[in-house]
């Protein structure tokens, strides 16, 4: 057997755009918040505290400028405090650099705004709120300036006072996934998204890139498979069973079992596996399902060349024609071992009577002798799934995945999958 495809299923699509637009919302929540809006009376944190005698003139100026929105004479007289002879203390240095935060805003001067911030939030003055709030300002501004680990810095100085927020945390991983450090923003991004209770689907997405460029397998993989379970998308299904589509399957029930999920879950796209499918269906004694994998191959003008039309076309008239036969003799006789039991079961499953399927494969199951016990619980997990009882499917399925075959293991963990998410 062939394997079923090349490399089809491509990472998740994560660009330095979408991160940085992401990023952007901080932003956007920062202005709303009114963060910066400190105003004069922020220097009244300690109320005991009085600024030096020798700068209490130029910085009543300078609050004056303020007030009047003329922050250029603003600044000149924060200027002239600073320079001012006499040594400052640390509360003459924090109302300094409050003073300078409201002018440099007033300006929208956020280089030099950045900076008097960083200073300001250093300070024993400077409440956690605060705090809290100017580190946040201070990494979205390094992070829109592209200097990642300063942007990390300050918005894990931002988490340290209190910055809970998922923006905030998602901001380190970002930051962290730009800088080139990707095992820290996959690790970053794994507790974020551990501590959701559902987590959203572009926050997995990312999860999972950054899983991806940190070289963790194991992790992109349970990342997919998270999305699989809560976003069913064919694209990340396309991604899940990627392991199974690269593997050289010898087992042609195995592979044959494998088409069905990308069949399932809309996934089954070339006109190879389509035929592929077709044809191993026929082989493996189901015309039913070859007529109707192929009539659905015909519906989506899946076949492009005429030669190819024209063989397709001639195989389905052939299976139609053994179809109506099976139908005709189907269940006049009631095999007497498990593997004719199976088949049997199969059959009415391929016909879509999924009860009666449940019913011979279960028999089957129950007999014993079987050559694959491991095909027999995914035909049954199928069956129950059609029969619309999930709770059975997924035992069945589960069952499959404890197998020692890592082909069926992996099978068995997807089609438990599918059945979480079955509608």
């Amino acid at each position: 057997m062939r394997r079923l495809g090349g490399d089809r299923a491509l990472p998740p699509d994560i660009t330095l755009r979408m991160l940085m637009t992401n990023g952007l919302k901080i932003a956007a929540a920062v202005a709303s918040f009114g963060m910066l809006a400190i105003g004069a009376g922020a220097m009244a944190a300690e109320p005991q505290q009085q600024p030096s005698k020798s700068i209490v003139k130029q910085l009543k100026a300078a609050q004056d400028a303020l007030q009047q929105k003329h922050y250029d004479e603003a600044l000149n007289d924060i200027g002239q405090a600073k320079s001012a002879s006499g040594e400052k203390t640390a509360y003459d240095n924090y109302v300094i650099n409050v003073l300078q935060i409201q002018a440099y805003q007033g300006k929208n001067d956020s280089t030099d705004l950045v900076q008097a911030l960083g200073s300001a939030a250093q300070s024993q003055y400077a409440s956690a709120e605060q705090q809290k709030t100017w580190y946040k300002f201070i990494a979205q501004y390094y992070f829109q300036q592209k200097d990642y680990n300063k942007s990390i810095d300050a918005a894990q100085e931002a988490i340290k006072h209190g910055a809970n927020d998922a923006d905030t945390q998602q901001l380190v991983a970002k930051a962290q996934y730009l800088a080139g450090k990707y095992k820290d923003a996959a690790q970053s991004m794994n507790e974020i998204v551990n501590r959701m209770e559902k987590p959203d689907e572009d926050s997995l997405r990312m999860q999972w890139q950054f899983d991806l460029k940190a070289e963790d397998k194991s992790g992109a993989d349970k990342t997919v498979e998270r999305l699989v379970a809560l976003y069913p998308k064919p694209e990340y299904w396309a991604q899940a069973l990627a392991s199974l589509v690269r593997m050289d399957i010898k087992d042609s029930h195995l592979q044959l079992n494998v088409y069905r999920l990308m069949n399932d879950v809309g996934v089954l796209k070339l006109p190879t596996d389509y035929a592929e499918m077709a044809e191993l269906a026929l082989d493996q004694g189901y015309p039913g399902e070859t007529v109707s994998v192929l009539q659905e191959a015909f519906q989506k003008n899946v076949f492009t060349e005429q030669r190819d039309k024209d063989r397709y076309q001639h195989l389905m008239d052939g299976a139609k024609q053994r179809a109506a036969q099976d139908q005709q003799s189907l269940g006049k006789t009631e095999p007497t071992d498990g593997n004719g039991l199976l088949q049997l079961g199969v059959a009415y499953l391929t016909y879509g009577q999924a009860d009666k399927a449940v019913s011979y494969i279960t028999k089957g199951i129950q007999k014993g002798g079987l050559k694959s016990p491991e095909d027999a619980n995914v035909e049954l997990g199928i069956a129950q799934l059609r029969a619309h009882n999930t709770a059975e499917a997924q035992k069945a399925f589960d069952k499959v995945a404890s197998s020692q075959n890592p082909g069926y293991a992996r099978l068995g963990k997807l089609w438990a999958l599918r059945a979480s998410s079955h509608g």
